[in-house]
């Protein structure tokens, strides 16, 4: 290997949220988000002892992880029994929770979802509780409440945008931007204006992304950010 190559892999960083998912028929159109906060769950010799039948549909195969983790979170609960397992161990409990939230999310299970973010809510102090008010936030929106998914985002985005593994151009800082984005943009009138703008200045930030930390994902930020802003785009515009 020539040093030149070898300069190119170790410039490009892997960050604790990249994730390889599994090359096996099972995991095969399924969601990054689903196989990652799925596997998370469990230690290699958990998985390999479960049964991943590649022959059910994606549907029933979200169903099953859905049951694995829900039957996950009944042993650690009467595990940790006398103590509330979000107490006794509170990375378990955040691993499992996200994942059970990740099933509901796509099984589109709206309620069920609202009440696992809520619970997640209810059992987490500190700054722990800006993931989980990110993802009412994502809910709040697929919900059409766009009034409040833009607070909710409002809350949320300065918090990436300083923490010192994120920042204003990380994936996360992106994603939030995104959701703030189309809720301005439904909300219409002056709102659109505002995500308009808005639209406008992270198309500029992406641009700089190539001398940053984060300059891997560059191309895919560009490439949602303008399928967002033609979706946006071919809205009729709001009443």
């Amino acid at each position: 290997m020539s040093s030149s190559t070898h300069n190119n892999e170790a410039a490009v960083p892997k960050y604790e949220w990249d994730f390889d998912v599994p090359n096996t028929p099972f995991w095969k159109d399924m969601e990054f988000k689903v196989a990652k906060n799925f596997l998370n769950c469990f230690q290699p010799e958990e998985v390999d002892k479960i049964h991943f039948d590649a022959t059910l549909s994606v549907q029933d195969r979200l169903r099953f992880l859905l049951s694995q983790l829900q039957s996950r979170l009944d042993a650690g609960q009467a595990a940790a029994a006398p103590q509330e397992l979000h107490v006794a161990q509170p990375e378990e409990w955040f691993r499992v929770l996200l994942g059970i939230e990740t099933m509901q999310r796509f099984l589109d299970l709206p309620q069920e979802e609202a009440q696992t973010i809520r619970l997640m809510l209810a059992t987490t102090t500190g700054s722990a509780r800006f993931s989980w008010l990110n993802m009412l936030s994502e809910l709040t929106l697929r919900n059409k409440d766009y009034a409040e998914a833009e607070s909710l985002a409002r809350e949320v985005l300065p918090w990436i945008q300083t923490h010192e593994k994120m920042g204003v151009d990380a994936p996360q800082a992106f994603g939030t931007t995104k959701i703030l984005i189309e809720c301005l943009w439904k909300q219409g009138g002056a709102k659109r204006d505002e995500a308009r703008l808005l639209l406008d200045e992270t198309f500029v930030l992406i641009d700089s992304m190539g001398k940053s930390r984060f300059s891997k994902y560059q191309e895919e930020e560009r490439e949602m950010l303008r399928d967002l802003k033609a979706r946006l785009e071919a809205d009729p515009p709001a009443v």
